[in-house]
């Protein structure tokens, strides 16, 4: 998903009360009234986050017949959606991604969990489907937990590896070369023009400190 995409997501989430919103709307699709009794909140403010939201493209509705007089709108969450961010010194970074389709079709049916999907969904019985499908989502749940934690460890062993190269870089002569040395740390991978317009610094300055690292690298082996 692009960066506007992220920027209104967190938009939107930013503030308590339409997170509050999208907490009761992901488990059911509601309406502006039934929002604003449940959530104690005055139909106006209700009304105002949700078309913010709307217009952020994270609601959207649908109008359904009313028993009482004319049509009302019905707010669901559009898409399904992960964002995670990762701030620490010498790290900013931010994902977002869909998951409402799986963008890796063949990954999916790979799973062993999705086996066990497809093994439930042949079930004759809708009730009888019920207890095995709560025993995956749990199951599911603690996978991510666990990835969620192995995460946490993986970033803080990131940033003590990279504490410890900015603290040998300060020893560097050329405040050029600590400059690259910090990023290369930080953007592996990254390829010189990117490198480059992110620092500021000619492609010549940052070739010839490349070339000078990879000599000093392979003097050394």
């Amino acid at each position: 998903m692009s960066q506007a995409e992220l920027d209104a997501v967190l938009g939107s989430v930013e503030n308590p009360i339409r997170r509050r919103i999208i907490s009761r709307i992901s488990e059911e699709p509601n309406y502006q009234l039934q929002l604003s009794k449940e959530l104690k909140l005055s139909q106006q403010l209700v009304a105002k986050h949700l078309t913010t939201m709307e217009r952020a493209g994270l609601v959207s509705t649908v109008s359904q017949d009313s028993p009482r007089g004319p049509q009302r709108k019905e707010y669901l969450l559009k898409n399904s959606i992960s964002v995670t961010v990762d701030l620490a010194p010498n790290l900013f970074r931010t994902r977002i991604f869909s998951f409402g389709a799986f963008p890796g079709v063949e990954e999916a049916e790979e799973h062993a969990m999705m086996t066990q999907i497809s093994e439930v969904l042949r079930y004759q019985d809708g009730a009888s489907r019920i207890r095995p499908l709560t025993n995956v989502v749990a199951e599911v749940d603690k996978k991510l937990k666990e990835m969620e934690e192995e995460r946490a460890v993986l970033l803080y062993i990131r940033n003590l590896a990279l504490r410890e190269a900015a603290r040998i870089s300060t020893s560097l002569p050329l405040a050029d070369r600590k400059r690259v040395l910090r990023y290369l740390m930080r953007e592996e991978g990254d390829a010189l023009g990117a490198i480059c317009s992110s620092l500021g610094l000619q492609k010549q300055v940052v070739g010839d400190i490349l070339e000078e690292m990879e000599r000093e690298i392979g003097s050394s082996d």
